[in-house]
């Protein structure tokens, strides 16, 4: 049921506002700017980015036995994975997604949206989800932010 359940909750958060939001506010620029070769970055961006969401999302389901929904969050705390890299890899992986938008465009539209994206981000991880980790995890939750990051991975020997 989990599976399902984050299915949809990605196809509507993710489909929505990672992938289709951007998408519009790029093609919205009809003339595009000439980006040069930076356009050839947006693939590897689109596709790492959906691979550390897909990635992710499979660790929340089977080893947080939850989903990446707030209404529905993980039961144990996933330290392993792209999560000893960083504590919000999925919000990466969707930040990497409209920066290849950014590269493919050029769009100022999509630079905005991205500064955005970010700042809101930013108020939803320390303002929500991190004060409702700590209630939930306690000891272990401020343990694993001492040694992992809350955005830029760094190598770490967890």
């Amino acid at each position: 049921m989990n599976t399902v359940k984050t299915l949809l909750y990605m196809c509507v958060m993710h489909g929505l506002f990672t992938f289709y939001l951007p998408y519009q506010l790029a093609i919205f620029e009809a003339a595009f700017f000439n980006v040069g070769i930076f356009k050839y970055l947006a693939l590897p961006l689109w596709l790492l980015g959906t691979g550390i969401i897909i990635w992710c999302s499979i660790d929340i389901i089977l080893k947080g036995l939850g989903t990446p929904a707030h209404l529905d969050p993980p039961k144990k705390l996933i330290v392993n994975g792209l999560y000893r890299y960083t504590r919000n890899p999925i919000y990466l992986g969707s930040l990497l997604i409209v920066l290849g938008f950014i590269a493919w465009s050029g769009s100022r539209l999509v630079i905005l949206y991205f500064l955005f994206f970010t700042l809101a981000y930013n108020i939803l991880i320390i303002f929500i989800e991190e004060p409702i980790l700590r209630n939930m995890f306690g000891a272990e939750y401020e343990e694993y932010c001492k040694h992992v990051p809350r955005w830029l991975p760094r190598y770490n020997k967890r």
